[in-house]
């Protein structure tokens, strides 16, 4: 299910959750999978406690986001069935990948402003963001993530009309203010997503080839692309939002001790190659 993981990363920005005084009290390791991490969220021992309404007796992780049957169906133009066949409600176009989605959608991959750094910005050559020059479009995988961090749905309200009352909840609490990430669709200053890792390498001297750059103990930049081809650089590029397979902080693929997440692909200064303890 490492697919999964690194599709939903979704989720996976940072993550100790406040807007009605819920924060992250617990401690994990990475690697160790979600239970007692930040996206364990309907149980209280770690702090999160975004309790399910009505309660969920079995105090279940998983259905925050997923659930076995009747979630979201796909579009038509992703392979979905269309209006009058199947159960469940339809996902707009832009969501090309839904791993038994349960979490109400937000927001379209257009709707979002994304990465800017100011009219005096280089607009030619390679000092020039290559990422705003080749454009950005969320993919469906970080857009999963962003229908809890940008703020707008509340992390638990799930499910739909279809399923059971056992996998719904019609909860209102939102993420916490300094954990948002796309607040108001606006993603200007925040890392780029959304663009072909491939095409800006190509022309930015100072981004290291995909196949060779090393994650640590995670692989290798390219395992950690999403999209057709794996190419397309999204929230879980950087976040194991299942906290497996990784060994950095905040549910990191790599830790960034000495920024040696960052210097993988941006090759300002020496990376080991090796995650660092």
């Amino acid at each position: 299910m490492k697919t999964v993981a690194q599709a939903l990363a979704v989720v996976a920005l940072g993550l100790a959750f406040s807007s009605s005084a819920i924060a992250f009290t617990g401690t994990y390791t990475a690697g160790d999978g979600i239970n007692g991490t930040v996206h364990d969220l309907g149980t209280g021992h770690n702090g999160m406690d975004f309790q399910a309404s009505p309660a969920d007796s079995l105090d279940r992780i998983c259905i925050f986001c997923h659930a076995p049957h009747n979630t979201y169906r796909l579009s038509p133009a992703n392979g979905g069935p269309g209006a009058g066949v199947g159960s469940g409600p339809q996902a707009e176009d832009a969501f090309d990948y839904l791993p038994l989605w349960n979490h109400e959608l937000t927001g379209n991959a257009t709707s979002y402003t994304m990465y800017q750094n100011g009219l005096g910005a280089p607009t030619s050559g390679d000092k020039a963001s290559q990422a705003m020059a080749n454009g950005m479009t969320p993919g469906s995988t970080s857009l999963l993530c962003l229908s809890c961090h940008d703020g707008s749905v509340a992390i638990n309200s799930y499910g739909n009309a279809s399923q059971p009352i056992a996998s719904r909840s019609s909860g209102g609490a939102t993420i916490g203010a300094q954990y948002l990430i796309g607040q108001d669709n606006y993603l200007g200053n925040h890392h780029p997503i959304g663009f072909d890792y491939d095409a800006v390498q190509t022309v930015d001297v100072g981004i290291r080839a995909a196949d060779t750059a090393e994650l640590g103990g995670a692989g290798t930049v390219r395992t950690h692309l999403l999209g057709v081809g794996n190419t397309k650089m999204e929230c879980g590029t950087c976040h194991s939002v299942h906290n497996k397979g990784n060994t950095g902080e905040t549910l990191l693929w790599r830790s960034d001790v000495n920024s040696q997440l960052c210097l993988t692909c941006h090759d300002k200064g020496d990376d080991p190659g090796t995650a660092i303890p």
